[in-house]
């Protein structure tokens, strides 16, 4: 087995248990967004990396031929259970294909828009010129941009234990607006802000934080919590939406 589809696959229950608890209306806020875009709805969609179905709902009920791509079975059956669950399921294709395998097999031209949602396969080079020719009106690419919060980030910060976050791909939009405004394309740019909040108590940082010499520690968190039970977190995220007109 390819080793990403294994990695992916691995990782396919806990993805679709994360994508399930999301408390942020990014899939809503993308459906009336593309309305009134007027990119949907549409004839046709393909949902190039589309995972475990988080844009299943969105992308097949406002298409007439919905298809949905990656490169894990894992991640296609629990796209399969998200059709299941819809009051009226919809008429779905499932192709398991790696990102380069799409861009090199799939006919220029063959959908009315290409969707491609936290791929971290799809980046900022000719492989995304040639995902383009795949469309006949329209591309879109979203990235999760920011992901802070006000408890932790602080804390690892101070103590120097802060890990860089794969997930956040702050440079990768500017780098794929250079890419395909040099190859002629028009992009527009949108952007999605959220703030969700958790609260934590402090038992719960000493245990979390264990490694952390708990002296230190212990006077950090004495400023932190002052005397109080519990702190909330505050966590922002911002998601950007590029798209373009082929």
């Amino acid at each position: 087995m390819d080793e990403v589809a294994e990695f992916w696959d691995n990782f396919a229950a806990e993805y679709y248990q994360i994508q399930k608890e999301s408390q942020v209306p990014i899939v809503t806020d993308i459906e009336k967004f593309l309305t009134e875009q007027r990119l949907l709805p549409t004839n046709s969609v393909v949902d190039l990396g589309g995972g475990s179905g988080r844009y299943l709902a969105l992308l097949a009920q406002n298409s007439q031929q919905y298809t949905i791509v990656d490169i894990s079975e894992q991640m296609l059956r629990y796209a399969q259970v998200e059709n299941q669950v819809l009051a009226k399921p919809r008429p779905v294709t499932y192709r398991q294909q790696s990102v380069a395998d799409f861009s090199q097999q799939t006919p220029d031209q063959s959908y009315d828009l290409v969707w491609m949602a936290l791929n971290p396969a799809v980046t900022a080079d000719e492989t995304l010129l040639a995902i383009t020719q795949k469309s006949r009106q329209w591309c879109g690419f979203l990235r999760l941009t920011q992901n802070t919060d006000d408890l932790f980030a602080p804390l690892e910060q101070h103590f120097g234990i802060a890990e860089e976050n794969p997930n956040i791909e702050p440079t990768i939009i500017p780098a794929v607006v250079k890419l395909l405004t040099s190859a002629g394309y028009q992009v527009r740019q949108q952007k999605f802000q959220y703030q969700t909040t958790e609260t934590f108590d402090r038992a719960f940082l000493e245990a979390y934080y264990a490694e952390v010499p708990q002296a230190l520690l212990s006077t950090y968190l004495d400023q932190v919590f002052a005397n109080q039970k519990t702190r909330t977190s505050t966590t922002t995220l911002e998601y950007t939406l590029l798209y373009w007109h082929v």
